[in-house]
């Protein structure tokens, strides 16, 4: 059967979002479809908006409607923790959690020199700057990337550029989640909950 042109370049945008295949791409774009055009038209104003509205913070490099963001510019943010996240919804789920009172940096992605992800396509050189700035207040660098190989790949050469400043570096703990069973646990989760376990008693 022909798919419509428009049906077929509505799916051809959605097939681009991740985790998105050309089945659910199509069937996304035959939904819109049959949908009330004054929902089309707030589904594309929304888009147009997205487009218009949203910016990256200069500071930060968090998508935000305002630069330097709102984070970027509290005051009672602390200025001598940097938190490295890869992209800007990370910042949500730490900031959901309210246990980070820093500031951020936005990678904007993963080492993987496979997908074309090198430290000169990140925002690396502009976080280096940062801490190398001699009037830099930053005492604490955090990363809070994926526990993955890219995660661990961008962890460990941000440690070797980082070696010689006179910064700590920390990492986020990882192990075994709550609610989860120790028979279902891969070697390296295990290795990771032993490693950063607590003491309860002295």
């Amino acid at each position: 059967m022909s798919v419509p042109q428009a049906i077929r370049e509505l799916a051809d945008m959605f097939d681009r979002l991740p985790g998105v295949g050309p089945r659910a791409a199509l069937r996304y774009a035959y939904w819109l479809a049959t949908q009330p055009k004054t929902t089309v038209k707030q589904f594309a104003d929304k888009l147009s908006q997205l487009a218009a509205k949203i910016v990256a913070c200069q500071v930060c490099g968090m998508w935000t409607e305002t630069s330097p963001c709102s984070i970027c510019a509290d005051p009672r943010r602390d200025d001598g923790q940097l938190c490295i996240v890869a992209n800007s919804q990370d910042i949500r789920v730490l900031e959901d959690a309210s246990v980070f009172q820093g500031k951020y940096h936005v990678l904007g992605g993963l080492l993987d020199p496979i997908e074309g992800r090198t430290p000169d396509t990140l925002q690396i050189n502009n976080l280096l700057n940062k801490l190398k700035d001699p009037n830099s207040k930053i005492r604490e660098v955090v990363l809070a990337l994926d526990p993955d190989v890219s995660g661990d790949t961008t962890s460990m050469y941000l440690m070797r550029q980082l070696a010689g400043l006179p910064i700590s570096i920390s990492r986020l703990a990882r192990g075994i989640p709550t609610g989860a069973q120790i028979e279902y646990a891969d070697e390296a989760t295990i290795t990771d909950a032993y490693l950063n376990r607590r003491r309860t008693k002295d």
